[in-house]
């Protein structure tokens, strides 16, 4: 009985990974965009980058601010820190070693090694380098990659900022990143 158990345990991981779990090797400081981080506290935002093009409310506490059409930082105002960074073109946001949008996945193995997960789809494939905070991952690194030209066509850090479980969120993440026309 608790061999059958441990066999669904194992096999419903690899149903969740989709494709692939690797090992990755991408260090916690070098999951920062444009300066920012999981984490980092909202005024730094505005420190850094002045004021935003475009402010959005939504449910309670949770509010984004845009800069141009290509970055997207999303905040809770009530704890002050960001939970999510998109960045969609190539406009100087970077990974402190250089990473960013328009270049080759390729890059990206050389500079982290490869990603801790990856679902492939028709035309894209998502890759994740998680964070870990003790046996916890509580947020990722995100790389979407056009899969006929393999360059870089978004990358994100992002969290849970909810109480959902942490793979609920991640898997939905990862399925609504697949689906969409970038």
């Amino acid at each position: 009985m608790l061999k059958k158990f441990l066999t669904m345990v194992i096999l419903s991981a690899f149903l969740f990974a989709g494709n692939s779990f690797c090992s990755a090797s991408m260090p916690r400081n070098e999951m920062f965009l444009g300066g920012l981080t999981f984490g980092s506290p909202t005024a730094q935002i505005l420190r850094m980058y002045g004021a935003p093009d475009k402010t959005e409310g939504g449910i309670e506490h949770l509010y984004s601010c845009r800069y141009g059409d290509s970055v997207k930082l999303s905040y809770n105002a009530h704890i002050n820190k960001i939970f999510e960074i998109i960045v969609t073109e190539n406009n100087g946001w970077k990974t402190p070693a250089g990473l960013s949008v328009g270049m080759t996945f390729d890059k990206a193995v050389e500079l982290y090694g490869d990603a801790d997960f990856a679902k492939f789809g028709n035309d894209k494939t998502v890759y994740i380098y998680f964070h870990s905070n003790g046996n916890v991952k509580d947020f990722g690194f995100i790389v979407v990659v056009d899969n006929a030209t393999e360059k870089i066509l978004r990358m994100e850090i992002t969290g849970n900022n909810t109480m959902a479980l942490f793979e609920d969120f991640f898997e939905n993440r990862i399925d609504t990143l697949l689906e969409t026309q970038e």
